[in-house]
C-alpha cells in the first residue's frame, strides 16, 4: 500500500514537472515568434529607410554586374534621380546598361570599367532619352558578392560646373585675345625680368620673338635715370598711371613711353602688369614746338631786354662822357658803373639760357631760385605798367627733378600772361607752399578774370583770351608740366582775377 502510494506520488510530481516544462517551453515559443517578428519588422523599417534615403539622393546611383572583360549587365537596380534626370521609367532603366546611357561609347567606357580595382572617379557624358546630353562625374565603388564583381556607381550633374568652366575659358581666350590685339604694349615684370609680353611690346622691343625678351632683365633696358623709381614702385605696389620712361631697344634704338604699373599676380608670385604706350614720335612733335614757342617768347622778350639793357647802357656812356670832359672817376662812379655792368651780365645770361637748345635730361632744380630767376627777367615788363611782382616763400622743400629751361619757360608763360592781362597798375602775387610731398607755386593777377567756358577751353591750339595771342604758350605750358609728373589748377573770377597754380612732385629724398 506503502509503495502504491509512493508511486502514485512520484508520477504526480512527474506529471506536475511535465506540465511546467511544457509551459515553459510553450513560453519560449512564443517569446522567440515575437522576437522574430520585431526582427522582421525591424528588417522591414531599415529596408524602407534604405529605400528611401537611396531615392531621394540628388546623386543618380547605378547598380551592376561587370565581367572580366569589362563588359556589364543591365541595370540591377537605380534609384529616382537617375530615372528623372534621364527621362526612363524603372522598368526601362533595367533593360539599360551603362554602355546604352553612356555618350562617350563603349569602347572609352570599357577600359575605365576594367581598370576599377576599388573605386574611382571620372568624367562622362550620360544622354538622355529625348537625346539631351549631360555631362556627368561619376564615383564607383566595386566589391565581391559569392565571387561575382559587381559596380555601384554615383553620379553627379556637373552641368553647372561645366558651364561655369566654359565661361572661364571663353572669358580667358575673350582677355587674351584683346591683351594680344591691343595697340599699346602690355608686359609682366617679376623679379626685375620680363615674364609676359604682347605683340605689341615684341613690336615696340624690336623683338622678333617672345624668347628675344623674355627672361632679359628689364634694368638693362630702361634707362638709369629711371632705375631707382621702378624699383620702389615694384617694391611698395600700388597703381602709378602715366609714368614717363626711356628704353633702350634690343636694336639699340631709344624710345619714350608713358606707362601704368599695376600690381598683379603671375604663376602664383607677386608681379607688376606694365601698359606701355609709345610717344617717340609725340615727344619729338613736343619738343619741336616747345622749342618753336620758347623761340617765339624769346621774340616777344627780345624788345623789353633790349630796353632793359639800353638802360644802364646809357648810364655808362655818359659816365664816360664825364671822364672824357675831365672829370676824374671816383669810388661812387665806379661802383655804379660795375652795378650796371653786372646788371647787363645777369640779363644777358638769362636771355641766353632761354634760348639755347634744351637739354632733355632730367636734373635736380630748385625751383624757387628759377621763379626767383624769372621775376627779375620781367620786372621791368611789370615796372612799366605800373604792376608790382611780390613773392610770399612759404616753402620749406623747393628741390624738383626737371629740365631747367622747360620749367623756366613754363614761369615766363605764366608770369608774363599776369602782366598782358592786368591793366595799369595792380599786383602779381608768386606764392610757394608745401602739400604732402609736392610744391604748390601759384601765380595770381588781377585782371580781368575768365568765364566758365573759358576756362575748359584752357590749353586748347589757338584758343586765347588775348588779342594778338596764339594759345599756344599755356598748351605748352601744360605739356611740359605734364612731361614732369606735375599739374596745372586754374581758378578765375571774371573783374577779380585769375590764379595758376602749378603742382610738382619733390625729389623723393628731399621729402621729410
Amino acid at each position: 500500500m506503502n509503495n502504491v502510494n509512493v508511486h502514485g506520488e512520484e508520477t504526480e510530481k512527474l506529471r506536475k514537472e511535465n506540465d511546467q516544462l511544457k509551459l515553459e517551453i510553450e513560453y519560449l515559443t512564443h517569446e522567440l515568434n515575437a522576437s522574430k517578428e520585431s526582427r522582421v519588422q525591424e528588417s522591414d523599417k531599415s529596408d524602407k529607410r534604405f529605400k528611401r534615403l537611396f531615392n531621394h539622393l540628388t546623386d543618380a546611383v547605378y547598380y551592376f554586374k561587370i565581367y572580366d572583360d569589362g563588359s556589364t549587365s543591365t541595370f540591377i537596380e537605380v534609384n529616382e534621380t537617375a530615372c528623372q534626370r534621364l527621362g526612363y521609367t524603372r522598368e526601362e532603366m533595367l533593360t539599360l546598361s551603362p554602355k546604352q546611357i553612356d555618350g562617350c561609347g563603349t569602347e572609352e567606357l570599357k577600359p575605365v570599367i576594367k581598370d576599377v580595382y576599388d573605386s574611382i572617379t571620372f568624367e562622362t557624358v550620360h544622354v538622355c532619352k529625348n537625346g539631351d546630353r549631360i555631362p556627368v562625374e561619376i564615383k564607383t565603388h566595386r566589391f565581391e558578392v559569392e565571387k561575382e564583381m559587381y559596380l555601384l556607381s554615383v553620379c553627379r550633374d556637373i552641368t553647372e560646373r561645366k558651364n561655369s568652366e566654359r565661361e572661364i575659358r571663353e572669358a580667358k581666350e575673350q582677355f587674351e585675345n584683346i591683351v594680344e590685339s591691343s595697340t599699346n604694349g602690355i608686359t609682366i615684370l617679376q623679379d626685375g625680368k620680363w615674364v609676359f609680353a604682347n605683340k605689341a611690346a615684341l613690336t615696340l622691343f624690336d623683338a622678333k620673338t617672345k624668347e628675344e625678351l623674355l627672361g632679359r632683365n628689364i634694368y638693362d633696358m630702361l634707362h638709369p635715370e629711371f632705375h631707382m623709381e621702378c624699383k620702389e614702385i615694384v617694391k611698395n605696389g600700388g597703381i602709378h598711371p602715366r609714368l614717363y620712361r626711356v628704353w633702350t631697344t634690343l636694336s639699340g634704338r631709344e624710345i619714350h613711353t608713358e606707362v601704368v604699373s599695376i600690381p598683379t599676380t603671375f604663376q602664383g608670385k607677386e608681379a607688376n602688369e606694365l601698359i606701355m604706350q609709345d610717344i617717340t614720335e609725340q615727344k619729338k612733335s613736343d619738343s619741336m614746338m616747345i622749342q618753336a614757342e620758347k623761340m617765339n617768347v624769346v621774340g616777344q622778350l627780345a624788345a623789353g631786354i633790349a630796353h632793359e639793357i639800353r638802360n644802364p647802357l646809357t648810364a655808362l656812356k655818359g659816365f664816360v662822357q664825364l671822364f672824357r670832359s675831365g672829370t676824374i672817376p671816383n669810388e661812387m662812379f665806379l661802383n655804379i658803373m660795375e652795378a650796371e655792368l653786372e646788371r647787363i651780365d645777369v640779363i644777358s645770361s638769362e636771355f641766353l639760357t632761354l634760348a639755347q637748345p634744351a637739354n632733355t635730361d632730367f636734373t635736380t632744380v630748385d625751383i624757387r631760385d628759377l621763379v626767383n630767376d624769372v621775376i627779375d627777367l620781367l620786372d621791368t615788363e611789370a615796372f612799366k605798367k605800373s604792376i608790382s611782382l611780390v613773392v610770399e616763400n612759404n616753402a620749406i622743400e623747393t628741390a624738383v627733378n626737371g629740365i631747367g629751361t622747360q620749367l623756366k619757360q613754363v614761369f615766363i608763360n605764366l608770369i608774363k600772361n599776369a602782366i598782358e592781362v592786368m591793366q595799369n597798375e595792380g599786383t602779381i602775387t608768386i606764392a610757394f607752399e608745401n602739400h604732402e610731398g609736392f610744391i604748390l607755386i601759384s601765380v595770381h593777377d588781377e585782371g580781368v578774370g575768365m568765364s566758365e567756358e573759358q576756362l575748359k577751353r584752357l590749353g586748347e591750339p589757338f584758343f586765347t583770351t588775348k588779342q594778338n595771342g596764339t594759345g599756344l604758350g599755356l598748351m605748352v605750358t601744360y605739356r611740359i608740366i605734364n612731361q614732369h609728373n606735375g599739374v596745372v589748377d586754374v581758378e578765375s573770377k571774371v573783374n577779380v582775377g585769375t590764379t595758376f597754380t602749378v603742382k610738382l612732385p619733390l625729389i623723393a629724398e628731399k621729402v621729410k
